[in-house]
């Protein structure tokens, strides 16, 4: 029998809590290795948020894309968030390079999970966007 591969992971995220926002601040590519990683740095700002309207900013340098099995997880993640308070997600991608095919990738993951989300090019605009939809 074939033993799974083990990766080093791919990409960093980091977790904070800013009064009723998650910031979640990463540089991809990600793999499955990545987001195991950071689950304990995620878990302990959702045990913060959870019970509460809260949203999301994500603020992504290099390649915003996950693996597939990383991209399933997040999916499941999004969707178990959202049944905790969750309500929106704003996105800011500083890669301009590959800008479309960031956003392409992460808005199949968001759509998955039914979250409501938008994309900003700077983060006063997306703290702006995120403010009115948890009001």
């Amino acid at each position: 029998m074939m033993e799974r591969a083990i990766f080093y992971p791919h990409g960093e995220l980091h977790f904070d809590v800013e009064d009723n926002l998650m910031i979640m601040t990463g540089t991809g590519p990600w793999n499955m290795e990545s987001i195991i990683q950071s689950g304990e740095d995620a878990t302990k700002s959702h045990l913060k948020l959870y019970g509460s309207r809260w949203g999301l900013l994500a603020l992504l340098s290099g390649q915003a894309v996950h693996t597939p099995d990383a991209a399933e997880v997040l999916v499941e993640a999004v969707k178990k968030d959202k049944e905790n308070g969750r309500t929106a997600s704003a996105l800011v991608l500083f890669d301009r390079e590959n800008s479309d095919f960031n956003r392409h990738h992460i808005s199949e993951i968001y759509r998955k999970a039914g979250e409501t989300f938008r994309f900003f090019n700077d983060e006063e605009s997306a703290r702006e966007w995120l403010a009115d939809q948890l009001t």
